[in-house]
């Protein structure tokens, strides 16, 4: 007898053992389920997302297309503005170095003896000049007769 329940024991054991292993493989197949189900949803995600990006490319490689001309154009505007800069310091220098020999020029025919005379002479003949003029001025206005002498009717009552 003690045969027959141990016999029934291990069988009873068997079972229930059985039966859990059932029950815990039914559970991983539900989450296995579950899992590929996630992952079909991640793959339609992806692949829509994928479609999506594909579809910003074309625009972004565009965008960094004109980008890159623009910087071309400015760089090349950049250039030439430099260009201007080294032509108006040229110029510049070219001016400076002109009106410093205009000016040595000039301080040397100053200093010399002859040019001092001409200066001279030149005043003392505008001197002469102005003194002539306004000695003229004052012998014309002498001899212009006055206004009263002019209109001999003007201290005339109409009356008389």
């Amino acid at each position: 007898m003690v045969m027959t329940w141990s016999a029934a024991i291990a069988a009873g054991a068997f079972v229930v053992l059985v039966t859990g292993i059932l029950l815990v493989l039914r559970a991983a197949l539900n989450r296995l389920g579950q899992v590929q189900a996630a992952a079909e949803a991640m793959q339609k995600d992806l692949h829509k997302l994928s479609l999506e990006l594909s579809g910003l490319v074309q625009p972004a490689e565009d965008t960094i297309k004109a980008a890159h001309r623009q910087l071309e154009s400015a760089s090349k505007l950049f250039e030439a503005a430099g260009q201007i800069g080294g032509a108006i310091a040229h110029t510049t220098s070219a001016v400076e170095r002109v009106t410093s020999v205009l000016s040595e020029s000039a301080e040397h025919h100053a200093k010399r003896y002859e040019t001092k005379r001409q200066v001279g002479d030149a005043l003392e003949w505008a001197e002469l000049g102005m003194a002539a003029w306004q000695l003229w001025q004052t012998s014309r206005k002498t001899a212009a007769p006055s206004e009263d002498d002019m209109n001999p009717y003007q201290n005339r009552n109409p009356d008389q």
